[in-house]
């Protein structure tokens, strides 16, 4: 899982007015009280915009929205003001319209619309010239990051630069620069995805830091800020990565809402917590959503190499951000060759890319689908592997009549070297003449899917070319499970293997001493109570060596598990 960082919003106030402006990190002397610079007027940004005849629209939407204020200040801005030739009396009317249909829905300023897409696309922090030649990115205050040319910035065509005034520099441009959404904004812009939208937005959250703001003063008790900072946090960028990041590039598989809702009702089935789950009503809710987004985010990064000016994406396959590299799929998944989250051939017929509208934003694309293309055997329906050495699945032994488990590994020497998982595996011996018991946590599972389970034998002779227990294991398995009530079942006996046999037997499941045994205790298991998630497994699985007096005189079979691993797997109809 990736690691979640903090996304720093800056938002400078100026004393006690409630403007939210987004800013950078530079110090604080870098933009406040700066020196008058050398030629400049002695006028503000707001002055000077308000004396320019041509310049009224422009001026009548910093007022409205606030932000004359922050101009007329000695913060130091570069204002790239759209002239009224083209920016007309009725884009002004329609931004101011946004402005207050987004402040009466309590709509909080730095996500104002009108502020985003139109104030803070127009202004950027600290003083921006541009020479005769060449180019430079700006980073706006919304934090986008447009390109300035003598000639233009971002689509619009300059038509004043470098005008210094006392508080920073004005440009003139022919018409209002376009705002481009990034991939998390175009959730909620575009009306034939916005549910994936809504689902992830409503997980923001602002959280303001003291430590990181410089205090103005204390007024009636309470301290008020020049410059405060607030955090945005989204736990889901932790599944999805950061994909309201502007220095990066994404693409991003959006389901339509047609798709969406149809997966909605498919997947709710498979993720049905018991009702002693904390949390139970939630987490019914958010993980069958969570479970369509996670993997169909990709990164430029990781998928595609630049070939002159352009990027070229892989067509051989697609990694997610949540994809492991090969080297870190056993840590993840327990098998190598477990590629989760990666997809081959996304471009052809069948992909995850083909038959998509794609969207242009401004760090990336979004791909809508209305043919979706994720299997989710390649997602969330993941195997299981439960490691038999590992103390983290072992729920215990029974202690009259076994001992602890011991562990041996399986030696470079060892004609089964490498058919044994991490070449380890445990030894469940009995006291005495004892029938010996362990049992085993199966975490995760989802609930109403089949599942096949095996149990992974190894013979006495992948340790010990001189060992002499070399008859086969002969065991019983059985399973308990959480009800809907959060009750423990009982204890069952797993699929009668022979209907003639006697009852002890017909249970019972016996093992080939030759070779690393991969026994299928029971095909299509379902559970109708979801562990995925959580940290107790609710699933419990018991393995039991299962002798009769005279196979243990005999020598028939042996009471010694030797046990490599747990398997379980998505059952597949």
């Amino acid at each position: 899982m990736m690691k979640r960082s903090n996304i720093y919003t800056k938002v400078a106030g100026l004393a006690l007015a409630a403007l939210a402006i987004v800013g950078c990190t530079d110090t604080w002397n870098d933009h406040y009280d700066a020196d008058l610079p050398e030629g400049a007027s002695d006028a503000s940004l707001w002055s000077t915009i308000q004396s320019n005849g041509n310049l009224n629209n422009f001026a009548r939407v910093m007022e409205e929205t606030g932000y004359d204020a922050a101009l007329a200040s000695s913060q130091v801005f570069t204002v790239f003001a759209p002239t009224d030739d083209q920016f007309t009396k009725e884009q002004a009317d329609q931004i101011i319209a946004l402005y207050k249909q987004d402040k009466q829905n309590n709509v909080k300023d730095k996500d104002n619309r009108a502020i985003k897409q139109f104030v803070q696309n127009h202004i950027a922090l600290y003083n921006h010239s541009v020479a005769k030649t060449g180019a430079d990115s700006v980073v706006m205050m919304n934090g986008k990051y447009l390109v300035l040319t003598p000639q233009t910035m971002g689509n619009s065509q300059v038509l004043t630069s470098n005008l210094l005034t006392a508080n920073g520099i004005l440009f003139t441009l022919d018409k209002k620069v376009d705002y481009f959404t990034n991939v998390f904004e175009a959730l909620t812009e575009d009306e034939d995805i916005d549910s994936v939208g809504n689902f992830m937005t409503s997980f923001n959250e602002y959280e303001f830091l003291a430590s990181e703001s410089v205090a103005g003063g204390i007024e009636d008790g309470r301290t008020w800020y020049l410059d405060s900072v607030s955090v945005l946090t989204n736990d889901m960028f932790d599944y999805t990565d950061y994909i309201n990041s502007e220095d990066s590039v994404f693409r991003m598989v959006v389901p339509t809402n047609r798709v969406y809702n149809e997966l909605v009702a498919e997947y709710t089935n498979y993720f049905n917590y018991d009702n002693e789950v904390l949390k139970r009503d939630s987490l019914c809710w958010v993980k069958p959503r969570l479970a369509i987004i996670t993997g169909t985010v990709f990164s430029q990064t990781r998928n595609a190499k630049k070939v002159g000016e352009e990027y070229v994406w892989n067509t051989d396959s697609a990694m997610s951000v949540n994809a492991s590299n090969y080297n870190m799929r056993r840590y993840a998944w327990g098998r190598s060759d477990l590629a989760y989250y990666q997809y081959a051939k996304p471009f052809a017929e069948g992909g995850v890319f083909a038959n998509v509208e794609e969207v242009a934003c401004s760090n990336g694309k979004v791909l809508k689908s209305d043919d979706w293309h994720f299997d989710k055997t390649q997602t969330f329906f993941q195997e299981k592997l439960v490691e038999g050495e590992s103390r983290n699945y072992l729920d215990g032994v029974n202690e009259t009549t076994t001992n602890d488990p011991q562990y041996q590994g399986v030696g470079t020497w060892s004609p089964f070297y490498n058919q044994v998982s991490d070449n380890r595996f445990a030894v469940i011996a009995p006291k005495g003449q004892s029938n010996g018991e362990v049992r085993f946590k199966i975490p995760g599972l989802l609930s109403n899917i089949g599942y096949d389970i095996y149990a992974v034998f190894v013979p006495a002779v992948a340790s010990d070319s001189l060992a002499t227990d070399t008859v086969p294991c002969k065991f019983t398995a059985s399973i308990s499970y959480h009800h809907q009530d959060g009750v423990e079942s009982a204890y069952c006996y797993l699929p009668e293997n022979d209907s003639t046999l006697s009852a002890r037997n017909r249970y019972s499941f016996i093992t080939d001493p030759t070779k690393v045994d991969s026994v299928l205790l029971i095909s299509d298991f379902k559970t109708p109570t979801c562990s995925y998630g959580l940290t107790d497994s609710q699933v419990i699985l018991k393995l039991a060596s299962n002798l009769l007096s005279a196979e243990r005189r005999n020598n028939t079979y042996t009471a010694y598990m030797r046990i490599d691993c747990i398997i379980v797997k998505p059952h597949e109809d």
